[in-house]
């Protein structure tokens, strides 16, 4: 009887270290997959033009969007640059969810900010009717020199 008792716990033992070493995969149909591996190559495009940074001076327009009231809701950019600007101006676009796309709504300028790195800028929409939106905010730059860029930012949704 002893003998078959160790006989069975070291059977046991020899089945448990079996199946922790046994991998185990999780699979997920009709999941594409790619391969990333790094690369040494030129930045050429297909007409042999050069492609150029996104972004010389914008580090990113962070977009948020928050509700007020049941038809109001609150627009905010906040715009990030490497250096002092002449000038920041901020477009905001209000879009609605209209099916699977988005539709502009609505849209504002905000007040130009002069000789800044950074600015923050607000925008109210009232009388809204119920539904999905997001905001698209559209920064443009221009440096002492002349030179000008834009970056576009967008909000997560949120219904009212």
């Amino acid at each position: 009887m002893r003998r078959i008792k160790k006989n069975m716990i070291f059977f046991i033992i020899c089945i448990m270290v079996i199946l922790q070493t046994s991998p185990i995969y999780a699979y997920e149909e009709n999941v594409e997959w790619y391969e990333m591996v790094e690369g040494d190559f030129d930045i050429i495009s297909e007409n042999n033009m050069a492609i150029s940074p996104y972004s010389l001076y914008i580090m990113d327009v962070m977009t948020s969007m928050i509700k007020l009231s049941s038809s109001k809701l609150g627009l905010r950019a906040d715009v990030y640059c490497s250096a002092k600007m002449k000038s920041i101006d901020v477009t905001f676009y209000l879009q609605k969810k209209s099916g699977s796309s988005w539709v502009t709504v609505s849209s504002g300028s905000a007040s130009t900010a002069t000789n800044v790195s950074s600015t923050v800028k607000q925008m109210t929409v009232s009388g809204l009717s119920s539904g999905t939106y997001r905001t698209k905010a559209v920064a443009f730059v221009r440096d002492y020199s002349g030179y000008g860029e834009t970056f576009t930012g967008y909000s997560g949704s949120l219904t009212i």
